[in-house]
């Protein structure tokens, strides 16, 4: 089965993406703190979000520093345990 030009196209794009992503830590890392900012505002009012991303002996040492105003009320839902 041949592949038509926007199938090329997207496979190369997906390939320079994450290629990108593994060649810039600060691009990662805005990645990360956008994506982590949403997270956390669902569960609390966030004054400040730091993201230290570094690359230690090819591993990644990522360290995530949340300053929040308060907590936001869960309602009168259950706590659920996994067990």
């Amino acid at each position: 089965m041949s592949l038509n030009i926007a199938e090329i196209g997207g496979k190369r794009l997906e390939k320079v993406l994450i290629k990108d992503k593994k060649e810039n830590p600060t691009k990662m890392c805005d990645l990360l703190k956008s994506d982590l900012r949403f997270l956390f505002e669902n569960y609390m009012e966030i004054n400040n979000l730091d993201l230290n991303f570094e690359i230690v002996d090819s591993r990644y040492l990522i360290q995530v520093k949340v300053l929040a105003k308060r907590l936001k009320s869960f309602g009168s839902l259950p706590y659920w345990r996994v067990t």
